[in-house]
């Protein structure tokens, strides 16, 4: 019953996208360093993530404002980060082809608002999975 009911949630969010239009809680700002609700222009003064040195720093900082803007749990999404690529957004699985941080299936990456972007960029691929785990997706990573 509980997947069937995310499986709910997650295709009425995606007709949501198709559509155009938002969803509540994804139309409302969220006071965090994002500028936007899609978390595509900061605001002023607000530091470069590639301004960390070492790639699990960088990772951490999109990881944190993905999920801060999402209203997600940092250390889940850390944890989830961690055990998918370690940090390393430019990894590839061989025999499934996912792609990223977060090791996004090309069609799963195909159907977040983020789409047009590389699944191979952090600050893309952190925000499509926190708002994936927003609209009820989070299975994926189970």
């Amino acid at each position: 019953m509980r997947s069937t009911t995310r499986l709910a949630a997650f295709a009425a969010a995606l007709m949501l996208m198709l559509t155009g239009m938002t969803a509540p809680a994804a139309a409302k700002s969220h006071g965090g360093p994002c500028a936007n609700r899609l978390c595509t222009k900061y605001k002023a003064h607000t530091p470069s993530c590639w301004d960390y040195h070492g790639r699990a720093k960088v990772a951490r900082c999109f990881i944190a404002r993905a999920a801060r803007h999402y209203g997600q749990s940092k250390s889940q999404a850390y944890h989830i980060a961690w055990r998918e690529s370690r940090y390393n957004w430019r990894v590839t699985n061989r025999s499934s082809g996912a792609a990223g941080l977060y090791q996004f299936m090309p069609r799963t990456w195909h159907h977040t608002p983020y789409r047009k972007h590389s699944p191979y960029h952090p600050r893309w691929a952190a925000l499509a999975a926190m708002w994936m785990w927003a609209h009820g997706g989070y299975s994926h990573w189970q």
